[in-house]
């Protein structure tokens, strides 16, 4: 198991891609502090995780609220009993319609969680790495390679860049910080659902990606195979240009 004795924090672990890195984590052997914006939400997560024998802590957090973000960081480092692992996953989708990406609330709600959490839990998680090491990966978005004018693609360009300028400042303390890059991906945030076709012929693979396979990838970068790499992203996106 990759991840055998490992301490994790993963945020919006309730569905998704987010649920699909947990269960993986899991059955590599990692120690799982999970967080969703309420603790009934994380139910399925969390059993199927604790069902490889780890322990699993869910916690309610809100991740718009930058300002209680140091206690509940606090609990989950003292429910894990170290951390090892940071997986910044929690983010929002909302393109606009027409016009409405003018709107102000929109662009607020949208950075305080896909950029600005990321950041400042970035930072004290590295901070927290600093004696033993440590790994953060980051989900940023195939639409933060391109550059966009909405929220939603200026907030995952940013954590590209972010990423990559953390991971240059923290290095030299051990502590490795890459991105993940996901393009279409069969979740709920995409608007998918089970049951519906994979099948997306304007894409070269000619399926949307599946969550496992993004986990996949966020492994790889969490395990010790990726123990060269630093302010990467790697793009999981069935060649969506």
């Amino acid at each position: 198991m990759r991840l055998a004795g490992k301490r994790a924090l993963i945020t919006g672990a309730s569905r998704g891609i987010g649920r699909a890195i947990a269960e993986r984590f899991a059955r590599e052997g990692a120690d799982l502090a999970l967080t969703a914006r309420s603790v009934d939400s994380l139910a399925a997560t969390v059993a199927a995780a604790a069902a490889h024998g780890v322990r699993v802590t869910p916690l309610a957090w809100d991740l718009a609220r930058l300002d209680d973000q140091p206690e509940r960081l606090a609990a989950a480092v003292a429910a894990l009993g170290g951390l090892d692992i940071l997986v910044n996953n929690a983010g929002v989708l909302r393109l606009p319609e027409g016009a409405g990406d003018g709107d102000e609330a929109l662009w607020d709600y949208t950075l305080d969680i896909n950029l600005k959490s990321v950041y400042f839990l970035t930072k004290a998680g590295a901070e927290l790495m600093r004696e033993r090491g440590g790994v953060i990966v980051n989900l940023a978005s195939d639409a933060g390679l391109r550059g966009a004018p909405h929220a939603y693609g200026v907030s995952k360009w940013g954590v590209v860049g972010l990423t990559r300028g953390l991971a240059r400042q923290y290095a030299p303390a051990g502590v490795r910080i890459n991105a993940v890059a996901p393009g279409p991906v069969a979740t709920e945030m995409m608007g998918w659902s089970p049951g519906q076709p994979l099948a997306a012929p304007g894409l070269p693979l000619g399926r949307y990606a599946l969550p496992e396979e993004v986990a996949s990838v966020v492994l790889f970068l969490a395990s010790d195979d990726a123990r060269a790499v630093f302010g990467d992203t790697i793009v999981v996106n069935s060649g969506n240009d």
